[in-house]
């Protein structure tokens, strides 16, 4: 893992696909297969109606016994289709068979007490004597029947199959009665169970073998991702060790040659003793520069690891502002000290104080003639903002933009890693840094961190 990149959790996309397209297809399986078993179940259930409704009507046509649905006091057509009759009620299937009459009358019935009543409410029967096929199937309850013409059959039958087979004049077509029967049709029912059986078992294994091609797809690509993803990382890591040993190579020349200067000078042994003393001076500075440097680039290579914890942001900016004074002193540069307050934010002291610190050294380097510099800490409902202006030279758009990222530097000798990394830390702590442009000169720097909850 490349140590200057924001860490960022990895894409487990074979278990996202996984849970997501899992679900997604089990619930389009089980919404085909309700949809597909209904359909199969009423298509079997019509063409039963159909095959019995063609029966009768070549059984009451065959004779012309139908037309005794409309003229009920024909001695003559009554002994015909009571014939007709005899042969419907001597089929294994029907458990009860009703005739109706147009006006709805049962005119004969498989169940005697039913004869010669009357059932308003039949919408199935409305829609026979309309010219209509109609086929469902139901259960009786114990408990209560859902029609009054099912009296009779609870205890003797459970599941069920109802038809309602208009019965027409065959030279004009007029609907002369109905014919409704209740059939429990074993044989039909054990096939509608074979069908259904193998209708849900397609379903389940059409799901799996659609979610096993799906997932090795994202499988394999997630394997391709994952190894360009790692050479990805591989790369930037090469390409920031690069860049890292450049500008450290770089940076750490010029304090080596003013070492080695003073050193040769001090081999000589010619000097005084104040050339020595500065020569000295010299070794020790420089040798504290490179130091700097050294320990700015460990604070990027540990930032990750870096814990933190509740801060009070005024005493720390005051405590930074106190240490940079004698250098803002020694360039004419007056300061303010932030007001006291109690806010807290939550960051890591150590790392907090080496931003605000790089920070303040920038607005120095940048007022070389001297100059103010201005340190304030806003605090509001959710965030506190702690915001340093001064009135140095400024920058352009073009610079404030890349100032952030890393490496960028418009300092001669700058690593270019320090206000890369506080961008970096102020992010991880949820926060945010900001430049803008002061005006009528210099520049500002706005760093926002949420308050805690005890701050």
């Amino acid at each position: 893992m490349n140590p200057l990149t924001e860490l960022t959790p990895r894409l487990n996309l074979r278990r996202r696909f996984a849970l997501t397209s899992l679900s997604v297809i089990m619930a389009i399986a089980i919404g085909l297969g309700w949809l597909l078993s209904s359909m199969l179940t009423q298509r079997m259930l019509q063409r039963e109606g159909e095959v019995t409704m063609d029966f009768v009507r070549n059984l009451l046509t065959t004779d012309q016994s139908g037309a005794f649905l409309s003229h009920p006091e024909d001695a003559e057509l009554r002994q015909r289709f009571l014939t007709s009759m005899a042969h419907i009620s001597n089929m294994r299937e029907p458990v009860r068979a009703n005739a109706y009459r147009p006006d709805g009358t049962v005119v004969w019935s498989t169940e005697k007490s039913l004869v010669g009543q009357r059932f308003t409410v039949n919408d199935e029967l409305d829609e026979a004597l309309q010219g209509q096929l109609v086929v469902h199937s139901g259960r009786i309850h114990p408990e209560g029947l859902s029609k009054a013409e099912h009296a009779g059959l609870s205890g003797r039958v459970n599941f069920f199959v109802e038809s309602y087979i208009p019965v027409l004049d065959p030279q004009s077509g007029k609907v002369l009665g109905v014919m409704e029967f209740y059939k429990v049709p074993a044989q039909l029912n054990e096939a509608i169970k074979a069908g259904l059986l193998q209708l849900w078992l397609a379903c389940a294994v059409s799901a799996i073998v659609l979610f096993a091609a799906l997932y090795w797809i994202v499988a394999h690509a997630d394997a391709v991702l994952r190894k360009q993803q790692a050479k990805l990382e591989e790369t930037q890591s090469l390409a920031t060790a690069v860049e890292l040993a450049g500008a450290v190579a770089h940076n750490l020349r010029n304090p080596l040659a003013s070492i080695r200067v003073s050193a040769e000078m001090l081999e000589d042994g010619s000097e005084s003793a104040a050339e020595t003393t500065e020569h000295c001076h010299d070794i020790t500075s420089a040798v504290d520069r490179a130091d700097r440097w050294i320990t700015e680039l460990v604070r990027v290579s540990l930032a990750p690891e870096l814990k933190d914890e509740p801060l009070a942001l005024t005493p720390l900016v005051r405590s930074c502002l106190e240490e940079m004074g004698p250098e803002m002193l020694r360039r004419n540069i007056q300061w303010q000290v932030p007001e006291s307050g109690s806010a807290n934010v939550q960051a890591h002291p150590a790392m907090m104080r080496q931003i605000v610190l790089s920070i303040i050294a920038n607005a120095i380097d940048a007022m070389p003639q001297g100059g103010r510099l201005n340190a304030s800490v806003a605090v509001g409902d959710k965030a506190v903002t702690l915001t340093i202006a001064d009135t140095g030279t400024g920058m352009t758009d073009d610079v404030r933009q890349r100032l952030f990222r890393p490496f960028f530097s418009t300092k001669s000798g700058g690593l270019g890693i320090g206000l890369a990394l506080a961008k970096r830390m102020v992010r991880q702590w949820h926060g945010d840094v900001a430049m803008k442009a002061n005006l009528p000169t210099g520049t500002s720097v706005e760093i926002s961190l949420p308050r805690t909850l005890n701050g």
